[in-house]
């Protein structure tokens, strides 16, 4: 019995060392352009700073294509043309939605068949700035040879010191570490 709770309490503590690590090594936000790509993309969750910051980019001249993965089914390209800023004929001409994804790994699979049928190889991913490590997991996973250039967005769930900035967002934290985690174990034995 002691050596079992020895073991436990070991998987716990390299768990909290782990997730000291995570959080310390969060992508800063950027509101700066990135660098041309081919297309840009949002995993869409988190309220529409993720969308706003994505047309910001892709207004910007960063792609020649954007898209917003995971949108809800009911939601629309009218819809979301009045958080548009940009050029309407850029927006009606260039920015598609995917339904379809339901998970990260969802918003990778759509991500990898729009850029294959696009023939895109450089990709801007946007998402929340807790996010982005198990994003980019997923979208290596699914695009192994393309360019990546992560746009973390803030999500308010770090303090300016890149610390937790409340208790709820020390357990959203934790629990995206632990999706990380499985995330990072299923790329590896892929």
């Amino acid at each position: 019995m002691k050596s079992v709770l020895s073991v436990l309490t070991g998987i716990a503590l390299l768990w909290v060392l782990g997730f000291a690590v995570f959080v310390w090594r969060l992508p800063a936000p950027t509101t700066e352009n990135p660098k041309l790509a081919d297309g840009v993309v949002v995993f869409t969750g988190g309220g529409g700073a993720r969308i706003s910051a994505a047309m910001s980019v892709f207004s910007d001249g960063a792609g020649e294509r954007l898209l917003i993965s995971g949108v809800h089914p009911d939601t629309s390209l009218a819809r979301l043309s009045e958080l548009w800023r940009g050029e309407a004929d850029r927006f009606s001409c260039c920015v598609d939605l995917g339904h379809e994804a339901l998970s990260t790994e969802g918003n990778a699979n759509e991500l990898a068949a729009w850029a294959t049928s696009n023939k895109f190889s450089s990709i801007i991913l946007v998402t929340s700035d807790y996010h982005m490590p198990r994003a980019i997991i997923a979208t290596r996973a699914k695009m192994k040879n393309a360019i990546i250039t992560p746009h973390p967005v803030a999500s308010g769930y770090l303090d300016a010191k890149g610390r937790p900035a409340s208790i709820k967002a020390t357990g959203n934290l934790a629990g995206e570490y632990s999706k990380f985690l499985l995330a990072y174990a299923a790329a590896l034995f892929a």
